[in-house]
């Protein structure tokens, strides 16, 4: 597993990618039935590139640009009003926890008031953002997480005092990698946050198609267990906001 996990890194898009994610993805259903070694690292990274090197912009990282407009250049954050997703969002002064973040902590302006902590798999990402928030001395950190690592994120959330906790555009990759992933993540993370806000994308990342699926499958498990607070669509991202029953 090791040569074929090193062999998918050696092209330079995925080299910020943790080992865990490609060993994840060569274990998946779909790579699984590939018999033929080059195959199979073929398959494996354009189904890393699908799922997550179009997040890996790496001209931005170390660019001499603004916090904007890394934001309005990322794929993932491009397209969204954040001062007005913030003001929907009534965060008061509670933490947030933000898991597979990517670049989001570079929106950390539009609610200065909160502290803020960051969970990110990519380590580049994590370090850029560390830099950002240590030299503008913020109430801000990320940690180099993998979001699979189920006990790490659950002590994380737990270490905080009923935080929200954001996941946004991250259901779509957690499930091709395991199957119902998302589910137990929520089951976990749910009864010890304040309320969490759950967002996966309307559109494809190139703007090009609108998708078709709604997404009924967590849609229908999250009204089952949980209280739905909000529900809305911003751009080309739904937003769902829910907090565990009274």
């Amino acid at each position: 597993m090791e040569d074929l996990i090193n062999l998918v890194k050696k092209k330079s898009e995925f080299q910020n990618l943790p080992d865990s994610i490609v060993e994840k993805a060569l274990n998946s259903y779909e790579i699984q039935k590939i018999k033929d070694s080059e195959e199979k690292v073929k398959e494996t990274r354009a189904f890393l590139r699908k799922y997550f090197t179009v997040f890996i912009t790496n001209k931005l990282i170390g660019a001499k640009i603004s916090g904007e407009e890394i934001l309005n250049k990322h794929m993932s954050s491009k397209n969204r009003d954040y001062e007005d997703l913030y003001e929907k969002l009534d965060l008061g002064d509670k933490t947030i926890v933000d898991l597979g973040a990517g670049l989001n902590g570079f929106s950390y302006p539009y609610f200065a008031s909160n502290k803020y902590v960051a969970v990110e798999a990519i380590k580049v990402f994590v370090d850029v953002m560390n830099n950002y928030f240590q030299k503008d001395k913020l109430n801000a950190v990320a940690h180099n997480i993998d979001l699979f690592n189920l006990a790490s994120i659950k002590n994380l959330v737990k270490s905080e005092k009923s935080p929200i906790v954001f996941l946004f555009n991250v259901i779509d990759a957690l499930e091709k990698l395991e199957r119902d992933y998302s589910k137990k993540l929520l089951t976990e993370i749910v009864p010890i946050s304040e309320k969490v806000v759950l967002s996966f994308p309307t559109r494809s990342l190139t703007g090009k198609s609108k998708f078709y699926t709604k997404r009924d499958w967590i849609i229908d498990f999250i009204q089952e267990k949980f209280e739905i607070l909000d529900d809305f669509e911003q751009g080309d991202e739904r937003f769902i906001v829910f907090r565990s029953f009274a």
